[in-house]
């Protein structure tokens, strides 16, 4: 268990075992750190440094099951998770920053200032208005790490803060992280796999193993010159180490034409994987069944299709040995190599979802490898990985090459670029600035408005109050609409359409004589609130409408803000359903367009947003409890005033308006 003091850190005889596992992922670690102390956490991937930092942070049960013994003592902490799109939490870089200073309670004014200079120390310059999640996974990672910075909490736990930056925004991170911790104190752990930046501001350094035991702790320097060559075997990173590639490996058997590995560059925010998308979209070969491109994303997790790694891996290779006639065994021990040289064959038959970050990563390069495809894009492929990990992912990456694949590379990783035969440095535009949507009417009023009308439409009694009602709506839609409130014709409108004329038909079909009058005004009546209601439910603006919940209504802010995050989040599984659909095309779930095919197809997008949708929802509440959420005391402040808008007074007006219309139009 988890308990609260003063000082930096106390953990005792601490176990983690997960659910369904036989071993401890965490094995009997016993360490102190004092208060101030600045501690790196290293160790190979997959030895259990996420988990620990979670555990610390007093987070981990909630989002994982397993069973836990020891203890742990710790003060008030700020958790930076490995995965920045875990982090985010609301629409705006103002809001996502100011997330903890006010659940903290602090003045509208210094939380302001907080904001600007938190995300001016990060190197994040972009209007505060700004949209929190168009940006780069380099962007977001900083901004994640804004929010955590801005609480200035006692102990600060970063999980791989730089990861996936360039050198100098690194530079800019760890100078951040350092001078924070200057001028509060504050007590550091840092888990890195890189961490050669690091060294030299630090105190201390612990080393897990493959066995997730504590297998080294002292200064830095003692464990580096005394430990060298067991931190190799470990395969840790070790400052001034040059980078080696695995031994040559074949991929396949036969005579091939040389391919070519072309590596995008530049720095974070640049758009290099905004360009590897664009490629890959125009490639000719994505246009080839089962054999064009292998695909691995920055969310390597959304390239997983079966329950084990192995079938996982194998998933595209067997359908395209089905289609080109290729032996199943032959293509199955093609799979498990591939594995192997990954370094993943001891995970074959885990649920590739509860593998690490860097486990995952390594085995969608197996996937996109396994079906031999002509040319493969690579995002990130070398992020989360450990010494001995980076030369397998590199190594296959060099034998695609040899076995005539043509390898694109979006990275920022300088040992991998020096092997490219072609670089590219990716120049970011200069883009107007265009802030986020921000609707002209309030939540409130937008709420307010459907529950008017649904009370104007008891009173369409017949046909000509019902069209009566239509003109109504329609009179006040030119007027909203000149007063500059502009609405989407959403998608969404399809299924209120089917429900209208359901209901129409039912009450036709059901009425005395099938009266037609009779059905059209029930589907009258419903129409009268349903459409304007859908078609205003695209103007809202979650944020918006938790501001004036809870500081206008007085609604408890908790639960009021728990909903908006929520609300939030279903943009971000909008975008992720497109990106499935990608995906499971150049993997072959949807040869041929086949009507078992899609079905196919369907029940593997829905469940991995299912199974996205409850990892997420556990690590947002992570990211929202490591910024005081749920452990806040007192009253909790706004960083923005909610106010009433210009066209709210119209919009509830007219409304009342044309709910009187039915009553006045017998």
């Amino acid at each position: 268990m988890t308990t609260e003091f003063r000082g930096g850190v106390q953990v005792r005889n601490l176990t983690w075992t997960p659910f369904a596992s036989s071993k401890p992922l965490l094995n009997n670690i016993t360490f102190s750190i004092n208060a101030g102390e600045r501690v790196l956490l290293v160790g190979p991937s997959g030895s259990g440094k996420s988990t620990l930092l979670r555990a610390i942070a007093g987070v981990l049960q909630d989002t994982e099951s397993g069973g836990m013994a020891g203890s742990i003592e710790t003060g008030s902490s700020g958790l930076l998770l490995q995965d920045p799109n875990d982090s985010i939490v609301a629409p705006t870089l103002l809001r996502e920053v100011a997330f903890g200073p006010e659940n903290a309670g602090l003045p509208r004014e210094a939380i302001l200032n907080l904001v600007e200079s938190t995300l001016a120390s990060v190197q994040i310059d972009k209007p505060l208005q700004a949209s929190s999640t168009d940006l780069s996974g380099g962007e977001m990672q900083r901004v994640a790490l804004a929010g955590v910075v801005a609480l200035r909490p006692n102990l600060l736990l970063l999980d791989e803060p730089t990861s996936m930056l360039d050198s100098s925004s690194a530079l800019a991170v760890r100078q951040t992280v350092i001078a924070t911790l200057k001028a509060s104190q504050q007590t550091l752990i840092v888990a890195e796999h890189r961490f050669d930046g690091w060294v030299a501001d630090l105190d201390r350094i612990l080393v897990l193993d493959h066995d997730g035991q504590l297998a080294f702790d002292g200064m830095p320097s003692q464990i580096l010159a005394e430990h060298r060559n067991e931190l190799l075997d470990l395969g840790v990173w070790i400052p001034g180490e040059p980078a080696t590639a695995a031994k040559p490996i074949k991929l396949a058997e036969g005579e091939f034409t040389c391919g070519s590995i072309t590596v995008f560059t530049g720095n974070s925010g640049a758009g290099k994987t905004t360009e590897l998308n664009r490629l890959i979209r125009a490639d000719r070969n994505s246009e080839t069944i089962l054999t064009g491109v292998g695909f691995v994303p920055q969310q390597p997790e959304l390239t997983i299709l079966g329950n084990t790694v192995f079938e996982s891996a194998n998933f595209t290779a067997r359908l395209a040995a089905q289609g080109l006639g290729i032996d199943a065994e032959e293509s199955e021990q093609h799979t498990r190599r591939l594995l192997d040289l990954a370094g993943l064959s001891a995970l074959e038959s885990q649920n590739p979802y509860e593998i690490s970050g860097g486990e995952q990563r390594r085995l969608a390069l197996a996937t996109a490898l396994a079906h031999n495809p002509m040319s493969v894009y690579l995002d990130e492929p070398t992020v989360g990985q450990d010494r001995s990990a980076w030369a397998s992912v590199v190594g296959l990456i060099v034998a695609a090459r040899e076995a005539g694949m043509n390898v694109f590379i979006a990275s920022h990783d300088q040992d991998l670029i020096a092997l490219a035969d072609r670089v590219i440095k990716i120049q970011p535009e200069i883009a107007m600035f265009r802030p986020p949507a921000v609707s002209k009417v309030s939540g409130l009023a937008i709420l307010a408005a459907p529950i008017i009308l649904l009370i104007g439409s008891m009173g369409i009694v017949s046909t000509k109050a019902g069209l009566a009602s239509v003109v109504a709506i329609a009179a006040a839609w030119l007027i909203l609409t000149m007063a500059g409130l502009k609405f989407k014709a959403p998608k969404l409108l399809i299924a209120p359409v089917v429900g209208v004329l359901s209901i129409g038909l039912s009450n036709w079909y059901l009425s005395r004589g099938l009266q037609l009058e009779t059905g059209l005004t029930a589907a009258l009546r419903v129409a009268s609130f349903v459409f304007p209601g859908v078609f205003l439910a695209t103007a809202l603006r979650p944020y918006r409408l938790g501001d004036q919940l809870a500081q206008t209504l007085k609604l408890p802010a908790r639960p009021v803000i728990a909903a908006m995050v929520a609300m939030e989040r279903i943009g971000f599984f909008t975008g992720m359903w497109s990106q499935l659909q990608f995906i499971h095309n150049i993997r072959g779930v949807t040869a041929h367009r086949s009507p078992l095919a899609r079905i196919r197809s369907a029940f593997w997008m829905t469940f991995t947003l299912l199974v996205q949708a409850i990892r997420s929802a556990g690590t947002t509440a992570v990211a929202m409890d490591a910024r005081c959420f749920s452990k806040s005391t007192g009253r909790r402040t706004w960083a923005e005033q909610a106010n009433w808008r210009q066209l709210d007074l119209l919009l509830i007006t007219l409304s009342a308006v044309v709910a009187a219309v039915p009553f006045l139009v017998r």
